[in-house]
């Protein structure tokens, strides 16, 4: 049961300090459609190269084809 209390509040703090963090640099999440996955880590590849570190690609393969999506800091406009 100290395990599991232990491992909530950790989680907890991760998604606390998320939030800080994003609402302090005043950043967005953004999210772009890749198309149809190939099969591989191909969507986490497109997406790195498309967006540099701190992108995560993924495939959705609950849907048919299934298609790739890539989530990444949007950039800040100016």
């Amino acid at each position: 049961m100290a395990r599991l209390l232990q491992a909530y509040c950790l989680v907890l703090l991760f998604v606390l300090t998320a939030g800080l963090m994003v609402k302090t640099t005043g950043a967005k999440v953004c999210t772009e459609g890749l198309g149809t996955c190939a099969g591989g880590n191909d969507c986490e590849q497109s997406c790195f190269e498309r967006h540099g570190p701190g992108s995560q690609g993924t495939c959705d393969r609950t849907i048919s084809p299934p298609l790739c999506s890539c989530i990444f800091m949007c950039p800040l406009s100016t």
